[in-house]
């Protein structure tokens, strides 16, 4: 029997388990795909009419219709459609059934682990994927950098895929044989139903630190949007949950009875004592702990006994995303001996404290990384500076149509843990990079760091710098350094892209590094 899934139903089978408001219409119509951009409407398409803050998907009814749409979910009423018709109070909502009724529920016959946090998602979630390569699991992982599965990889378009996306992706990934699926899960996501319907076996909390307020816009609606994977999308049936008891938000999540999960391993970077604060949760914790520029390795304590940790990675932002994904492998039931392989065999991660190679000559580092957060950036520098034996001169910007509110307090992070700061523009799109700088710029001032020229960079112990081209800020840290000193380039990691206005152009911080030299 071909057990592969017949990609044609019926709209009132489509709609099963959905909230709706009236009476549908035209529900015995086959729907042969699902949409919601009506330019990817074919004929036998499903249309979902998303709201949006710039395009609002009702408007575009007409046109998929054209385009051969059989059926329309919508939040507004369409009397006069002739095509299939169901309103719903919420699209987005409606659209995660719907998708999951399409698929035939692949989630279901998957193990999903979710990883929730502001930083160390990505690094946690492929520690993961090796562990579970190392026991001889079939992992698929979805995330920041890429979508990739037994041998296939998709481009990121967002962390969490949109929720059609994602059963999709969980589709493909059944057909392949993949067993376990370990995913990225923004606070996005959450808050906007991409995951409802989805039954986590294991659920992760890295941290939480300030980003996204000009989304969810105070700190406590940015953790109840996170707190919905522990309260909210845990399967019923032996689930685990894996929390930093380093983090106040962390502590709250097992503190409050926000987690329903069978089973809770609290972790901590600390001791037998600071761990004890689980309230209950096993608990994992360090000891013979020692981090250098080779990595790190310890020994950490845990309920099914000791495991040796030794890791090429750096720092201790790190050691927490081991801590994370041993953790997590421990609640999966994998044996001590895969998850140290597995820590082992992950020797770096794109744009995550990257090394990037300069001539030996040069006599200096070049670090690129991701963080983007106040929080990411000061654990980042605070890394590079136990290695550094000279100047560390930072380099990094802000992205625009963001979290204006974090920008002049990058700017005292900076300011603070770096010896040089050059600001630049990061993903400026819709505003004005200058402006960015501005903001950026109020935080640096505060600390006191004096304005520099730059022919007075060379020699300068501290001060900063203002360059709203990423090249050439980037370009100037490089002529600028001196044997033993180190280069931090912050805030767009492992991106191949800058966004420019509502263009997307060319650009790799690390490629830019080798151009100089070049390579």
């Amino acid at each position: 029997m071909d057990e592969k899934l017949s990609m044609i139903k019926k709209l009132e089978n489509l709609i099963e388990g959905l909230e709706v408001i009236g009476s549908p219409r035209g529900l015995d119509v086959e729907v042969s795909g699902i949409c919601h951009d009506s330019r990817l409407v074919t004929k036998g398409s499903l249309f979902i009419c998303l709201p949006g803050t710039h395009v609002d998907g009702h408007d575009f009814v007409s046109k998929a219709v054209a385009r051969g749409a059989v059926a329309v979910v919508a939040q507004k009423e369409m009397a006069d459609l002739e095509t299939g018709f169901v309103r719903v109070a919420d699209s987005l909502a409606a659209m995660a059934v719907i998708a999951a009724n399409f698929y035939d529920h692949p989630a279901s016959k998957l193990q999903l682990v979710g990883i929730t946090g502001t930083n160390g998602k990505t690094t946690t979630s492929l520690l993961i994927e090796s562990i579970l390569r190392s026991s001889g699991a079939v992992a698929g992982v979805l995330g920041t950098i890429s979508y990739h599965w037994a041998g296939k990889e998709i481009p990121a378009a967002m962390t969490t895929p949109q929720s059609l996306e994602l059963q999709s992706l969980f589709y493909q990934m059944v057909q392949d044989g993949v067993s376990h699926v370990v995913m990225e899960v923004s606070s996005h996501a959450l808050a906007l139903g991409r995951v409802a319907g989805c039954e986590f076996k294991t659920a992760v909390f890295t941290n939480l630190s300030q980003d996204h307020l000009d989304f969810h816009v105070t700190m406590e609606d940015y953790f109840a949007a996170k707190k919905l994977l522990f309260s909210s999308c845990l399967s019923p049936h032996n689930s685990s949950a894996v929390i930093n008891l380093d983090d106040q938000y962390g502590v709250r999540i097992i503190g409050n009875g926000v987690c329903p999960a069978d089973r809770v391993i609290g972790y901590s970077a600390g001791s037998r004592v600071g761990a004890a604060m689980g309230k209950g949760a096993e608990t994992v914790f360090v000891e013979n702990l020692h981090l250098s520029g080779s990595g790190i390795r310890g020994r950490v304590q845990t309920p099914e006994g000791p495991i040796d940790v030794e890791s090429r990675l750096l720092g201790k932002l790190n050691l927490y995303n081991i801590l994370a994904a041993l953790s997590a492998a421990l609640c999966l039931g994998i044996a001590p001996e895969a998850i140290e392989e597995g820590i082992r065999n992950l020797t770096h991660v794109d744009g995550r404290l990257e090394p990037v190679c300069v001539p030996e000559r040069c006599g200096f580092q070049v670090v690129v990384d991701y963080a983007h957060t106040p929080d990411a950036m000061e654990k980042a520098i605070t890394c590079l500076r136990e290695m550094t034996q000279k100047r560390l001169i930072a380099v990094f910007g802000c992205g625009g149509d963001r979290d204006r509110k974090k920008r002049p307090i990058m700017g005292s992070v900076a300011a603070k843990a770096a010896d040089i700061v050059i600001i630049t523009s990061d993903n400026p799109r819709s505003e004005l990079p200058e402006a960015i700088l501005d903001q950026i710029e109020e935080g640096v001032k505060a600390s006191n760091l004096p304005l520099l020229s730059p022919a007075g960079m060379v020699w300068a112990k501290k001060g900063y710098i203002r360059e709203t081209d990423r090249r050439k800020a980037i370009e100037l840290a490089l002529s600028i350094a001196r044997p033993k000193d180190m280069i931090f380039i912050g805030g767009k990691g492992h991106e191949t892209y800058q966004i420019i206005g509502s263009s997307k152009h060319s650009f790799d911080d690390r490629q830019i590094v080798r151009e100089y030299f070049g390579g």
